[in-house]
């Protein structure tokens, strides 16, 4: 209730100010498993405002599902948990530019998966890499640091408390995040091409994380190409991903691309509060995922994609297949 007043606010000052409000909104219809269901994926409601030349304020609030859903209770019956829409503060960032750099402080958006998921470009069809399998959090309370060294070669350095925007700062440790990216860093909106690499590591006592990122991209003639390797450890077992994504203009307002991830963690075991405890989650295990699919730009900020998905794993009886329109709206 307390975010719903904050955003209600916002849009108050908005109106009698210079800032900007704007929003986007995911939602889907899928077909798998012999049944199909209308889905509310995100709503992103965002204001953003220059309080100075210098000094400006962005705020972002998400709408989604707790995704808590079906557990157990402490006699390992089944119980269904809540799973209503809630309102949740993803963003509050002030950047203050000065003559050495971008100073961001707050919770800020980090800056390990952003290059990599507009070369991709499609965040409302399926999360970049890096979100998908959790490799990195998308925002995290902190500071960062931001500048051009040279035309085109872009660094950024961040300290956050590691736990990511869900949770506040729990131990005495914190995170260090390095991006170093040349070229163009939108290639969704601009032609170009980039590369780069992402470090970040997050020293403790009993499970130190540390992870790479090498990523690059390329975007003209009606060809759009991204391509990454990710590689995080955890105690010093690793988990990779590969993924490469193509995107071609059939026609002015109709897009065909296709998507292709391999994850590989290494080990059917996952690491929790100090422990090696068995994996049980079958998407926690080695797999292929597949992505293809046509969008169709409906102009005014409206986009739709039909497309099918197809997920893969070592047991081939845990495969899966899935029919999705995902639609996009944004204002």
């Amino acid at each position: 209730m307390k975010y719903l007043i904050t955003l209600l606010s916002c849009i108050s000052i908005s109106l009698a100010t210079d800032g900007k409000i704007g929003g986007v909104t995911y939602f889907d219809f899928i077909s798998a498993n012999d049944s199909t269901a209308f889905n509310f994926q995100r709503q992103y409601f965002m204001y953003g405002i220059n309080v100075f030349d210098n000094i400006s304020f962005k705020v972002v609030f998400d709408v989604g599902r707790t995704n808590i859903g079906t557990v157990l209770d402490k006699e390992d019956a089944e119980k269904s948990e809540d799973t209503r829409l809630l309102v949740f503060l993803k963003k509050a960032q002030v950047d203050y530019k000065t003559l050495y750099g971008k100073v961001s402080m707050g919770l800020i958006g980090m800056n390990t998966y952003g290059i990599q998921e507009k070369n991709w470009g499609y965040r409302f069809i399926e999360k970049s890499a890096i979100d998908l399998y959790k490799f990195s959090t998308t925002t995290d309370l902190g500071m960062g640091f931001s500048r051009s060294l040279i035309e085109n070669l872009n660094i950024s350095l961040q300290v956050v408390n590691g736990e990511g925007y869900k949770k506040s700062q729990s131990d005495k440790y914190h995170k260090i995040s390095f991006n170093a990216t040349y070229g163009e860093r939108n290639l969704y909106k601009h032609d170009g091409y980039n590369t780069g690499f992402v470090y970040s590591s997050e020293i403790k006592d009993s499970d130190p994380t540390n992870m790479i990122s090498i990523f690059g991209g390329f975007s003209g003639l009606g060809l759009r190409l991204g391509a990454e390797y990710d590689l995080r450890a955890i105690n010093n077992v690793e988990s990779n991903i590969i993924s490469a994504s193509v995107n071609y203009g059939v026609r002015e307002n109709i897009d065909a691309f296709v998507r292709f991830d391999t994850y590989d963690p290494d080990t059917k075991y996952t690491y929790d509060k100090g422990i090696y405890v068995e994996e049980d989650d079958e998407d926690k295990l080695s797999s292929n995922y597949i992505i293809a699919g046509i969008i169709f730009n409906c102009g005014n900020g409206l986009s739709a994609a039909p497309n099918v998905r197809m997920r893969s794993y070592e047991d081939e009886n845990n495969s899966t297949i899935e029919y999705n329109v995902n639609f996009e709206f944004k204002f």
